[in-house]
């Protein structure tokens, strides 16, 4: 085992900060994610449409697996970010209290011009996530070359608490980005793992 300091390794500070910037780009765009989405089941139910999602949203859905696939994203892990925020969008819609000033936010505004904008939103997501990812993998190949292994308990557990004060500071679920967060890690661990093989 080494006994180098990757929190005073240049390089590591640097790919940490890149994933950083990322991950708190991830948690805005999430952020506006939730938003519109609120907005998009506001929408639905005044009009009472049922929940579930339009054939047209379920073409964005394959058209989002097919671009996470592309970008070398495995497409249930994708697809598995988006459930846990739909999810989520739902519980918290169902917590809101004023419909009133939702009304008046969502004046004018149409289903289809929200299902674009969550379109492009999740784009946004997935090719945040890919990025990301490119950084994972320059991670474990560092990491390999210098013998230390994937997993650090000690430091995910740092990252993770920041990454819930991040999402409170922005008033997102802090369970949301706990789950996804840790779906992200899993899958950054196995990259990190493949590079060790």
């Amino acid at each position: 085992m080494s006994t180098i300091d990757l929190s005073k390794d240049p390089l590591m500070i640097d790919l940490r900060k890149s994933i950083d910037y990322m991950d708190i780009s991830f948690i805005n765009l999430l952020t506006e994610r939730m938003r519109v989405a609120s907005k998009t089941i506001f929408q639905k139910n005044k009009q009472q449409l049922n929940l579930i999602r339009s054939d047209a949203r379920m073409k964005d859905m394959r058209e989002l697996i097919e671009m996470s696939v592309e970008l070398k994203l495995e497409s249930s892990f994708f697809q598995k970010i988006l459930e846990l925020v739909f999810v989520d969008a739902l519980v918290q819609y169902n917590q809101g209290e004023d419909d009133s000033a939702m009304d008046l936010i969502c004046q004018e505004l149409d289903l289809d011009q929200l299902r674009l904008t969550l379109l492009n939103l999740d784009k946004s997501l997935c090719l945040v996530l890919a990025e990301r990812f490119k950084i994972v993998k320059r991670i474990g190949k560092y990491k390999h070359r210098l013998g230390i292994p994937p997993l650090d308990k000690v430091r995910w557990k740092q990252v993770l608490d920041h990454k819930v004060i991040i999402a409170k500071s922005v008033g997102v679920n802090p369970s949301l980005i706990t789950d996804i967060f840790n779906a992200i890690h899993e899958v950054a661990l196995s990259i990190e793992d493949q590079m060790m093989d």
